[in-house]
């Protein structure tokens, strides 16, 4: 027999202006380039949101502790602020703000980091991608930008070898236009016709059966991982949809139930005022006499209530339509019923 575990990732999201990407959390990176998962995957906290001791993961450097800011003497005589992290055994790394995307926010823990630096260790990741697998390559629009790599700095100078008149820029300027060059990818990416319809289909696709997204799975916009633990044997493609139906089915059945309770609820207490309004002289004496002073079910004229017909709840009035005259013994066995 085999079982199937299904993990909810996250969710596909149709953007205002046409894209289609899916954001979600995981430990397993999707089957990507490096240049498209850095461009676009890497969700950055805003510094101020950092806390002291939040543990955070360096783009290429792991996970490190969070120590707060200091300023760092530069070169020309100046002080900067920086972001210190605080790697295993004490090592610390100094990243300036606007940087500040290299870094991502993973909580407030007690753990050892150099567990979390292990080889093969995982720790969830957030990541915000284009959905469709051929967007990072799509026909028609410039090549996606590839991802540069810093060079080492020439310390030695060797004769023969001239020197060049200016250094080259700051890998820091060289990331800051790569970055800029992946965002026109997008922005043009997004106001294609072809990759819109495509684009569309694909959402109204995964919207009536399953549809393989990257490493994962979407149906009616939820991100899934899918995989066996235990195989047995080998379910037909046809089961395998069949139970990623049933998960999502099942999880909008359990959320409209949720969502319907709290609306009971919030009904209620705004309706609890009006429930306790006294009903009006006037109208009380009304339906005193229109009853004859007796309980209109069994004719008692002993221990008799105003009774709203229509609950107060449910949307009744204080009106003389809607009281009515009944004893203790009825109206309890009315309310028993609604």
């Amino acid at each position: 027999m085999l079982r199937t575990k299904i993990t909810e990732l996250g969710k596909l999201n149709f953007l205002d202006d046409g894209g289609l990407v899916c954001s979600v959390t995981s430990d397993q990176p999707p089957s990507l380039k490096a240049s498209a998962l850095a461009a676009f995957y890497w969700a950055s906290p805003d510094p101020s949101e950092l806390a002291i001791g939040d543990l955070v993961a360096h783009y290429e450097h792991g996970v490190a502790r969070y120590c707060g800011r200091r300023n760092i003497p530069q070169a020309n005589g100046e002080q900067k602020d920086h972001l210190v992290l605080e790697f295993a055994r004490s090592a610390r790394l100094y990243v300036p703000p606007s940087r500040s995307d290299l870094i991502q926010k993973l909580g407030s823990a007690d753990c050892q980091l150099s567990n979390l630096n292990a080889k093969g260790a995982k720790w969830p990741q957030s990541y915000w991608i284009e959905a469709l697998p051929n967007a990072y390559a799509w026909p028609g629009i410039v090549t996606f930008p590839e991802l540069p790599q810093p060079k080492p700095r020439r310390r030695l100078v060797v004769p023969g070898v001239p020197v060049p008149s200016s250094p080259p820029p700051p890998f820091s300027e060289t990331m800051a236009e790569w970055h800029r060059a992946c965002a026109a990818y997008r922005m043009a990416l997004h106001a294609n016709a072809s990759y819109r319809q495509a684009a569309q289909e694909y959402f109204e696709r995964q919207s009536r059966e399953p549809q393989p997204l990257l490493d994962w799975w979407v149906y009616r916009t939820v991100v899934l991982r899918v995989g066996p633990i235990e195989a047995a044997n080998v379910r037909n493609r046809d089961e395998h949809l069949l139970l990623i139906k049933q998960y999502v089915l099942r999880r909008e059945r359990k959320v409209e139930k949720i969502r319907r309770e709290v609306e009971t609820l919030e009904n209620c207490e705004s309706l609890e005022g009006a429930a306790r309004k006294p009903i009006p002289e006037s109208v009380r004496l009304f339906v005193w006499r229109r009853d004859k002073g007796r309980c209109v079910q069994c004719g008692s004229r002993e221990r008799l209530e105003f009774d709203h017909i229509i609950p107060v709840v449910a949307g009744g009035s204080t009106t003389e339509r809607n009281i009515q005259l009944l004893c203790e013994s009825c109206n309890r066995s009315k309310s028993a019923t609604v």
